[in-house]
């Protein structure tokens, strides 16, 4: 009889906690509603990997040559990223508010791993065999795997600073 009684006390804690997490914002204070980056002069189909806490953002600046191989979709799993998480603007073909500059989260979407650079224009995670483009689609593989996840975004006129909405 202790026991049920333990395990109801225990159940309306936890029922407690849940309702008071909902209910108020108990979020750390190194949390934010956005985050800023000041990224510069980005290189030319170089990805550079920005981190804030535990937000780590891709971007690349892709030249016009990449942008012409972007245009080809054989070998895709979601070309037209219609299973995707993205913004509608990055409704397109080349997932992106601008053509020069694409942006996602920094993880892949089959492990969950972080991404690298493999080869010329291809993303890997680093503990998996997935793949992606420079706009972030699945390369088609012996896994079934999301594009990457594009994050809610904006830059500054000048392509320097890097506003993210998580």
């Amino acid at each position: 009889m202790r026991a049920i009684r333990g395990l109801f006390i225990i159940f309306l804690l936890a029922i407690g906690y849940v309702l008071l997490d909902f209910s108020v914002d108990l979020r750390p204070p190194n949390v934010y509603d956005s985050y800023r980056f000041n990224i510069g002069d980005l290189s030319e189909d170089q990805p550079i990997w920005l981190k804030q806490d535990n937000l780590t953002i891709l971007v690349i600046r892709r030249s016009q040559k990449t942008l012409n191989a972007l245009a080809l979709t054989d070998g895709l799993q979601d070309p037209e990223s219609r299973q995707s998480h993205q913004p509608g603007f990055a409704t397109n073909v080349l997932r992106a508010r601008d053509k020069h500059y694409f942006v996602s989260y920094g993880l892949g979407t089959d492990l969950g791993c972080p991404l690298k650079v493999v080869n010329a224009n291809q993303l890997g995670e680093i503990c998996g065999p997935a793949r992606y483009d420079y706009s972030g689609r699945a390369i088609i593989g012996k896994n079934q795997f999301q594009n990457l996840s594009i994050p809610d975004y904006n830059f500054s006129h000048d392509f320097k600073t890097l506003t993210i909405r998580p």
